[in-house]
């Protein structure tokens, strides 16, 4: 008899353990997904970033070109500009739905 009380006693325990050891993984788990996607936005953020800064480099270098040595097209940065103002809308709206993505995680474990 005393065996069998002893038995189940580390049944219980061991599905205690068992239990505690699943629940601890799934909060490691979660804290890891949004870590991720916390950095991945960040990351995607900064990239999106670099890449107005380099079209408006660009802007900015060919307006100075044509200031040096005027050309006989009226508006030949024109084309720059457009491309600028684009890539800054896209990367804007794109990094909008990257920070929604990321914050909509992080609100939710809360």
């Amino acid at each position: 008899m005393p065996v069998k009380i002893a038995k189940k006693i580390i049944e219980n325990g061991a599905q205690d353990i068992i239990e505690k050891t699943k629940s601890q993984a799934m909060e490691k788990t979660k804290f890891l997904q949004s870590q991720f996607k916390e950095h991945s936005s960040t990351a995607i953020i900064a990239a999106l970033s670099f890449v107005i800064g380099l079209t408006w480099k660009d802007f900015i270098l060919k307006i100075m070109n044509d200031i040096l040595k005027p050309h006989i097209v009226k508006y030949p940065y024109l084309s720059e500009l457009i491309t600028a103002i684009v890539v800054t809308v896209f990367a804007i709206v794109t990094m909008a739905f990257v920070s929604r993505w990321a914050k909509k995680e992080t609100e939710k474990s809360s």
